[in-house]
């Protein structure tokens, strides 16, 4: 089974990024919001890195969460990113304010790597979506489409955010220390959330869990989210 450490996997997906392209280009904002469904990751050299995830533009807040698709599931690595979004340089511009990657198998099993600018080359055709980072010259990402997002909910936190968006919920929380990140369907009864975990990875900084097709119960009120566990993640006035 290919190991790829936590670094790497982040260097993978954005290799690159921090490019800025020296030709104008089309704004490809308006055809990469929405909610997106990975259907594939080709690094620069020609790898194929296939994964589960999604990824969200919407209202000029971006999320990413996903695993590889790695067996055993439990040492599989993820990635999460959140952050804003908008028009400039090969068509779209994003800067991560958490960068996280985990990896259940290296020695440093979380890994922050702060705020990153991203540069990416945006193609639409119908439901599908490709990312080319990189103004066009590195990793390729391709998606299908789950929703337009126009009713997208965020919920800021100190240290990431939480979407609800057209029946799908994104969480990307975390730092250097721990991180809590997912996707899945949900229900939403009064304060009360039922998350329907598609997938889900989190790390306490010195062990990671990753979760899948499981239900999860938390709390959404005015001033935070709380799991059933009891971990609450203050929202951002």
């Amino acid at each position: 089974m290919r190991k790829i450490h936590a670094l790497v996997l982040l260097s993978l997906l954005f290799l690159g990024l921090i490019q800025r392209p020296a030709f104008a280009a089309d704004n490809g904002v308006k055809e990469a919001e929405g909610l997106w469904e990975y259907t594939g990751l080709v690094t620069r050299d020609g790898q194929s890195l296939p994964l589960t995830g999604v990824f969200l533009i919407s209202k000029d807040v971006f999320l990413q969460q996903s695993i590889f698709n790695e067996e055993p599931f439990s040492t599989a690595g993820s990635m999460a990113h959140v952050g804003p979004y908008w028009a400039g340089g090969a068509g779209l511009r994003l800067r991560s304010d958490q960068t996280l990657s985990l990896d259940p198998k290296a020695d440093e099993s979380l890994r922050s790597l702060g705020v990153l600018e991203h540069d990416l080359k945006v193609e639409r055709n119908g439901d599908e979506l490709t990312l080319t980072f990189g103004g066009g010259t590195s990793t390729v990402q391709t998606f299908r489409h789950l929703g337009n997002a126009e009713d997208t909910q965020l919920i800021p936190f100190a240290d990431g955010a939480l979407a609800l968006a057209d029946g799908y919920f994104i969480l990307v929380v975390g730092d250097s220390e721990r991180v809590v990140s997912g996707y899945g369907g949900y229900t939403k009864t009064g304060t009360e959330l039922q998350l329907e975990l598609i997938r889900w990875a989190e790390s306490d900084g010195e062990s990671v869990t990753n979760r899948k097709d499981e239900t999860i119960t938390a709390t959404l009120d005015d001033t935070a989210l709380t799991l059933a566990d009891g971990r609450r993640f203050a929202i951002k006035p």
